[in-house]
């Protein structure tokens, strides 16, 4: 079958990206998105009659990578039943709705590894148990928990993949590497005072180059099994006070530390890194990208973004 993806939320940050690496490995990307855009077709996942549309009217799909979805923790927080409809209640309609229409068609799945809640043990694997801790995990983890369902009861080829903390050029500012780079940048614009504003700094995380990221969804969807589960991550986890240290020590002029009571999240998990030990073995995936390169590339963004608006 020819290599032909369809992806959900393409014109999102990690869709954006996906698309990109996918045509310039020769594959025919189309897209389903809300903004109308050159290549994307508008589709609300929630409106089973839309995706119908979709998938009868676009021709043979060899791929489909589920990545819509509501992702920002506080606002799931805020609107949890609209976060369930998309998050959940989309990914429903679209496995349904292939089957009966194309159920040749590969499924990728974009989980999240938030759905482990606290870790158990260290590092996270693919046998811990989900015990989401939010309305945004729940929503993730119980589609996570339809689509094993689902292959077990159609035996349609759906890869569930499970991505720790990623981040990159485009993230948008309310992400803390992305922020972070966004406010040295703009104090080396002179567009604010020397002082930056922080939450907790204590939280360690595993962090991964968004483009090291979606090399992983592909491998996985050209040569995982259906059925299998798959992290996402660097095995090893970074503190968040170390990444702001690491950022500063690029920084062209003195920056002082603020702690922000907005932003401190006094419930956050300590320590959490994954093991993606069965994505190496099944594909030969590792990361690319060190965690310096990754802030690097974060700062040389942002000042390009802000040094343009100046």
């Amino acid at each position: 079958m020819k290599k032909r993806a369809l992806i959900t939320g393409i014109n999102g940050f990690v869709g954006t990206y996906l698309k990109n690496h996918l045509i310039q490995n020769n594959w025919e990307v189309i897209g389903l998105g809300i903004v109308e855009e050159e290549g994307v077709i508008p589709c609300d996942i929630t409106d089973r009659n839309q995706i119908r549309d979709v998938f009868e009217n676009s021709g043979e799909i060899s791929h489909v990578f589920h990545l819509a979805a509501q992702t920002f923790v506080p606002t799931a927080n805020e609107v949890p039943l609209d976060t369930m409809n998309t998050n959940y209640g989309g990914t429903v309609n679209l496995l349904q709705i292939l089957n009966a229409v194309s159920p040749e068609t590969r499924f990728i799945y974009i989980s999240s590894a938030d759905a482990y809640g606290p870790p158990l043990y260290l590092p996270v694997d693919e046998k811990h148990p989900l015990n989401p801790p939010n309305a945004y995990a729940i929503s993730k983890a119980a589609a996570d928990h339809y689509c094993s369902f689902f292959h077990k009861a159609t035996n349609m080829h759906v890869i569930t993949m499970r991505p720790f903390n990623h981040t990159g050029p485009g993230q948008s500012e309310q992400f803390v590497l992305s922020n972070f780079a966004k406010q040295i940048a703009a104090i080396e614009a002179g567009m604010k005072p020397p002082v930056m504003q922080v939450g907790n700094l204590d939280a360690a995380r595993d962090f991964l180059h968004v483009q090291d990221v979606v090399r992983a969804y592909v491998l996985a969807a050209e040569q995982a099994e259906g059925g299998t589960v798959f992290n996402v991550c660097s095995g090893r986890s970074n503190r968040i006070q170390d990444a702001l240290e690491m950022l500063l020590a690029h920084a062209t002029v003195h920056i002082t530390i603020e702690q922000d009571p907005t932003r401190m999240r006094p419930a956050d998990v300590k320590d959490v890194h994954g093991d993606a030990e069965a994505l190496t073995q099944a594909t030969g995936w590792f990361p690319e990208h060190s965690f310096d390169m990754l802030l690097q590339d974060l700062l040389t963004y942002w000042r390009n973004i802000i040094g343009g608006n100046t």
